[in-house]
């Protein structure tokens, strides 16, 4: 009886090892459509003066300020 016992909790903690480890979420960042035509779209990204640009729509012949 205890061997099956042992047995049933070891099967017990491998299932919950591998439900956990196995189980994820990947999450696409969701985007507006382009406000222009030929926008180009631009992940968040760190700016040259080291400024964090969250991510956004890139419109030809648009001068960008930051």
């Amino acid at each position: 009886m205890r061997r099956v016992l042992r047995l049933a909790l070891r099967l017990a903690g491998l299932a919950a090892l591998l439900g956990g480890t196995m189980s994820a979420c990947y999450v696409r960042e969701a985007r507006p459509g382009p406000p222009c035509y030929g926008g180009v779209w631009v992940e968040g990204h760190y700016g040259p003066r080291g400024r964090w640009h969250p991510a956004h729509w890139r419109c030809p012949g648009v001068i960008e300020r930051y």
